[in-house]
């Protein structure tokens, strides 16, 4: 991402914050859990990254399923948001992931981070990096687009217009990752009227 798209990512996410949760896509996304978990093996014993957790849409539901949840995003403003909902088990990591992770992780969640990150390949490498053996890998994002889900896309850092899940199949084989697939697993009603199906690619390390 350029230094203008970050510190436009950066303001934005800051103004938004207070009002993150109570915005249309985010009530919408608040049940996706309830179609994702299913489809993930969870138990206890693991230790989960949720990638570009902002306010723990998945990071809150996720923790009453595992032992632990990092958290980890950028805005430390989305971050204050989550601290003040109080998981015990939630651990709170604002940082850039590129910057390098000290653990390894049972799985890597994330749900509609991947069209902030430039660099999705080296992203991918991180995420296998991060992973242990056989670690889960599940990204939700947006199939590609025309620019109206996000509206002012540059003044909200938004980098990618959605994806085409099949590229992002080979990208991730090329980092490492097995067991490769994708679906569609949900869709937003945008407040300008039009459904974005959300594609799940899963794979492990």
């Amino acid at each position: 991402m350029s230094e203008k798209l970050r510190v436009s990512a950066e303001a934005h996410f800051a103004q938004t914050a207070a009002r993150f949760d109570r915005s249309t896509t985010s009530q919408q996304l608040a049940r996706l859990p309830n179609v994702l978990f299913p489809l993930l093996a969870l138990d206890s014993s693991q230790h989960w990254l949720d990638f570009g957790a902002g306010t723990g849409a998945l990071s809150v539901p996720l923790a009453a399923q595992v032992g632990q949840v990092t958290a980890l995003d950028t805005s430390a403003a989305m971050l204050a948001r989550l601290a003040d909902k109080n998981v015990p088990n939630i651990n709170i990591l604002e940082q850039d992931i590129f910057c390098g992770l000290k653990q390894s992780f049972s799985g890597v969640i994330s749900s509609m981070a991947l069209h902030h990150v430039a660099d999705i390949p080296e992203l991918l490498n991180c995420l296998h990096q991060c992973l242990e053996e056989d670690g889960q890998l599940a990204l939700i994002d947006l199939y590609s687009e025309d620019g109206s889900f996000h509206g002012d896309n540059a003044g909200k850092g938004v980098v990618h217009l959605g994806f085409e899940p099949q590229q992002l199949l080979e990208l991730a084989a090329q980092a490492g990752f097995k067991a490769l697939s994708y679906r569609e697993i949900f869709c937003i009603r945008n407040k300008n009227g039009r459904d974005y199906p959300l594609f799940l690619l899963q794979g492990r390390a």
